[in-house]
């Protein structure tokens, strides 16, 4: 059954502006992050559900003794992407739920605003070119299916009819 109207509400632009400006001083502030090839993505160690534990028993060994370690250990080092991880895994924690609420809220919206463009696009092709005002309106939502039909000519089918 096809829905639309699911979710009613609206961003204001300067609300909008603010939560972009916030999340651009976010980045700044995060500025050593990366993004990994997915070449170099697989081949890295999974920290796993107990690679932080893990790390910080690691962290309290060389701290109670430093000599059983390989002369190249960089204690400070070591310690920095300890503490690191835990900040990360902190801000992750909240930024990862609202990132998931974010794209579920646009999948809504972007299902809803197709239903009901979906629902136009049908009035547009009854309205069969009698409306001039609507024709580049009509020509430009043909484009969308001419891929799957042919040329933009032909009848276009209405998903879910």
């Amino acid at each position: 059954m096809k829905q639309g109207y699911r979710i009613s509400a609206a961003l204001p632009a300067p609300d909008k502006q603010a939560i972009l400006a916030a999340l651009r001083t976010i980045e700044q502030q995060l500025s050593f992050l990366i993004t990994l090839a997915p070449e170099d993505s697989r081949g890295l160690r999974n920290l796993g559900v107990d690679g932080i534990p893990y790390a910080q028993a690691g962290l309290d060994a060389v701290r109670a003794s430093v000599d059983f370690t390989r002369r190249s250990f960089d204690l400070p080092e070591f310690e920095r992407d300890v503490q690191l991880l835990d900040d990360l895994r902190e801000i992750r924690a909240v930024l990862r739920p609202l990132a998931q609420k974010l794209e579920d809220t646009y999948r809504l919206v972007g299902a809803d605003v197709m239903v009901t463009a979906d629902d136009i696009y049908e009035d547009l092709r009854r309205d069969n070119g009698e409306t001039a005002a609507v024709l580049p309106a009509l020509s430009q939502m043909r484009k969308r299916y001419q891929y799957r039909t042919g040329p933009a000519d032909r009848a276009q089918p209405v998903p879910g009819k």
